[in-house]
């Protein structure tokens, strides 16, 4: 980002997330669990990059029933209560890493993330894109989830930020032609979905690793 621009306080994030969080999660891992029961094979192996304190863990364990879940974040705060809240559950595994210097390896058949490739500048973002493909079998699916500048996203926005209740000062709203190219050397789109219930109108994209 530019230096001008304030990074996200992570840890002050996850001490006391965003207020309405809360309720465009459910709306989020709902639209997730559609996209996953149709692409994603009976016990998958599933990274989540970002979101450190997983909010969609619960759900997906719970209805997915993965073999393996892995959660990479740089955000050291929100992997120790991830592991806290969770204990010791097997096949479930934290750890600290850098999504555009991912050190991590594993062969997954998922890799998402929600609200993750828009705190980059392009250069950034588009390294963060490559990265789920990284991660990913060959024939893999990549689900991600981004902010898109709608009027109804910048007025929300504005109003949130007027209020002195906006986090995220290095959340860069993303159009879809900039993430479809950034993604385009390692997959294909297999469906794309415009979430409008949200309000910070989100963007779903699925993709299929060549």
């Amino acid at each position: 980002m530019s230096p001008l621009i304030t990074a996200t306080d992570w840890d002050r994030y996850y001490r006391r997330p965003f207020q309405a969080a809360r309720w465009t999660r459910k709306i989020t891992a709902a639209n997730l669990l559609r996209q996953i029961r149709r692409f994603v094979r009976p016990a998958p192996v599933i990274v989540e990059l970002g979101g450190a304190d997983s909010c969609f863990f619960d759900p997906i364990r719970s209805k997915i029933r993965p073999s393996q879940y892995h959660v990479l974040d740089n955000n050291q705060l929100g992997l120790d209560r991830f592991r806290r809240r969770i204990g010791d559950v097997p096949n479930v595994f934290a750890s600290n890493q850098d999504v555009l210097r991912l050190s991590y390896r594993v062969e997954a058949d998922l890799v998402l993330s929600a609200g993750l490739i828009e705190h980059f500048n392009p250069q950034g973002t588009c390294a963060a894109v490559a990265a789920h493909f990284e991660l990913l079998k060959p024939g893999g699916i990549a689900i991600m989830t981004f902010p898109t500048p709608t009027l109804l996203y910048r007025t929300a926005r504005w109003l949130a930020e007027g209020a002195g209740m906006w986090m995220f000062p290095d959340e860069r709203p993303l159009r879809l032609a900039e993430v479809a190219a950034a993604g385009q050397p390692h997959g294909t789109i297999l469906q794309k979905k415009l979430i409008w219930p949200i309000v910070l109108t989100q963007y779903l994209l699925v993709w299929q690793r060549r």
